[in-house]
C-alpha cells in the first residue's frame, strides 16, 4: 500500500511579508528597532546557527527584553522549559535554530523574523507558518544585506508572494506605538 502526503500545513489566517536590508552590523540594533516598534509583539526569531541564536537572544536579555533561546545544545529538560516559557508568554520572544523549532505549535505568534535569511529556500516558508495560524494574521519579516539581495527573488518565486520593503521604523514610530500600547493597557 501506499502512504501519500499532500500539501503542507495550511493556514486560514493571513501572513504578511516584508523584508528589510541592513549592513551585518546592523542587524541587531534593526531587529530591536523592529520589537520596539510592536510593544505587543509575541514572536519567533530564526537563526541559522546555535551560536548566534545563543548570542541573539543573551543581546536581547542583556537589553532588558523577555527573550530566550532554543536550540541543539539545550537538554531536553532546558527546552521544555523554555517551550514552557513561552506557551505561557513569560517570554515575548522565542529565538530558535530551523532544527531547534521543529514541531513548535504555538498559537497568537504575532511576528516570524527571519534574522538572516535560511540556507534553504523552502525553510522560509515553515518558519513563516509559525504565524498568521487559526485565522488570525500574522508578520514576516527577513532581515537580510545587500548581497543576499538574490535569496529574497528565490524565496519570492518558491512562495509566489511579493515581499513588500520595510525601512526601519523610525524613532517617533517606534515611540508612538509604545505609548498607544501603554494607553490600551
Amino acid at each position: 500500500f501506499t502512504v501519500t502526503v499532500k500539501g503542507t500545513q495550511q493556514s486560514d489566517g493571513r501572513i504578511d511579508h516584508f523584508y528589510c536590508v541592513v549592513h551585518a552590523r546592523d542587524r541587531y540594533p534593526a531587529l530591536r528597532r523592529v520589537i520596539d516598534a510592536h510593544p505587543d509583539i509575541y514572536g519567533i526569531i530564526f537563526c541559522r546557527t546555535k551560536i548566534e541564536t545563543q548570542e541573539v537572544a543573551d543581546h536581547l536579555m542583556r537589553d532588558g527584553y523577555m527573550a530566550d533561546s532554543l536550540h541543539g545544545d539545550l537538554s531536553q529538560q532546558a527546552r521544555d522549559h523554555v517551550m514552557k516559557k513561552f506557551r505561557t508568554k513569560s517570554i515575548q520572544m522565542l529565538v530558535a535554530t530551523d532544527v531547534a523549532a521543529r514541531g513548535i505549535d504555538v498559537d497568537d505568534v504575532t511576528h516570524v523574523m527571519h534574522y538572516q535569511a535560511p540556507d534553504e529556500p523552502e525553510a522560509y516558508t515553515h518558519r513563516s507558518g509559525r504565524t498568521g495560524r487559526a485565522g488570525k494574521n500574522g508578520i514576516s519579516i527577513l532581515f537580510l544585506n545587500a548581497k543576499e539581495t538574490g535569496k529574497l527573488r528565490t524565496i519570492e518565486r518558491l512562495t509566489q508572494k511579493k515581499l513588500i520593503y520595510l525601512p526601519g521604523p523610525a524613532g517617533v514610530d517606534v515611540l508612538k506605538n509604545q505609548l498607544l500600547s501603554f494607553a490600551a493597557k
